[in-house]
């Protein structure tokens, strides 16, 4: 099986089901840049998207709306020793983090800045954050 955006979402949500969809956007987010930059591979195969309050997958906005997280299997992941301790440390450094918090540091970081260049604050954009920019930005 392969691995998707709401699977790492899912896992989140397990660990604690008080987290907003705010909250496991960026996580998932987090999840698939950390994973990058340390294996030099994607986690999976979407690109995060620069929206408004910080980066979004839209299969996972998607599953989100449509209450389908409940249906997401995370034996994909759990299968996979690498992931499980990412995530694990994903969980730890940010998961006490809230949702607005979590947007503020996003917001404050070149790869959702870049993917957003002369773009104002309120305007609705579906820009992909580029790999090479997390990459740039993380492994430094």
């Amino acid at each position: 099986m392969k691995i998707e955006a709401k699977n790492i979402a899912k896992y989140f949500y397990d660990k604690n089901n008080d987290f907003t969809e705010k909250q496991l956007q960026k996580l998932t987010y987090y999840a698939y840049a950390w994973y990058l930059t340390n294996y030099n591979n994607r986690l999976f195969d979407e690109s995060p998207q620069a929206w408004i309050h910080g980066p979004v997958f839209m299969s996972l906005y998607v599953a989100l709306q449509n209450d389908e997280l409940k249906d997401a299997d995370t034996k994909c992941i759990s299968e996979k020793v690498e992931v499980m301790s990412l995530l694990e440390i994903i969980y730890r450094v940010y998961g006490k983090l809230s949702g607005y918090r979590l947007e503020k540091l996003t917001h404050s970081e070149d790869p959702w800045k870049k993917a957003r260049a002369g773009l104002g604050p309120e305007v609705k954009s579906r820009n992909k954050i580029k790999d090479e920019d997390i990459i740039a930005y993380y492994g430094a």
